[in-house]
């Protein structure tokens, strides 16, 4: 009758052996949990972020003008948009409605096609109306100087020459309004 005792004792410490580690796991998930949802709730910047001024660039637009950092006017939208990206395609119509309604015009709203090949033009030919337009390469000057880290970016300059907020949205920019 002792080795049932023995037996039982023993399935019992196995038990609480097994109860401890699994106590264990239970905490070390709970913290990979809190470590992962730490990271996916920060958003990679799509260019500078609010405070950054661009680099020095000289740039020429689709009409043969050419820009450098010092002509880029205060309360300026920057968008930086590719054939090649088809988010970039589902933001171009509120991108045309809110270069429409930006105070100062087409002077205040850059618009830089990234990209090479014949499509470019076509599609740089759709902000014509609305926008100072440029194509570049993804190398260009306009693309290195705000640092942009992926299509489309979207950024407001202020009268600093400062980059005030940036997005991957058009929509989640916050834009001044014309009277």
């Amino acid at each position: 009758m002792w080795y049932l005792t023995v037996a039982v004792v023993l399935v019992a410490v196995l038990g609480l052996v097994n109860l401890v580690f699994t106590l264990g796991v239970v905490r070390r998930l709970r913290e990979h949990t809190e470590l992962l949802s730490g990271q996916q709730a920060k958003q990679p910047e799509a260019m500078l972020e609010g405070g950054g001024v661009p680099a020095e660039f000289r740039s020429t637009s689709t009409d043969g003008r050419v820009f450098t950092r010092a002509e880029l006017r205060p309360m300026t939208l920057v968008a930086f948009v590719s054939p090649a990206c088809d988010l970039c395609e589902e933001q171009i119509p509120t991108l045309l409605d809110r270069a429409r309604h930006m105070p100062g015009g087409p002077e205040h709203v850059w618009v830089v096609v990234v990209g090479k090949g014949p499509e470019t033009e076509p599609y740089a030919e759709r902000f014509r109306e609305v926008a100072t337009v440029f194509i570049e390469p993804g190398n260009g000057d306009l693309p290195l100087a705000f640092k942009i880290n992926g299509y489309p970016a979207f950024g407001l300059v202020d009268e600093r020459g400062e980059v005030t907020n940036s997005t991957f949205g058009i929509a989640r920019l916050d834009l001044p309004v014309a009277r």
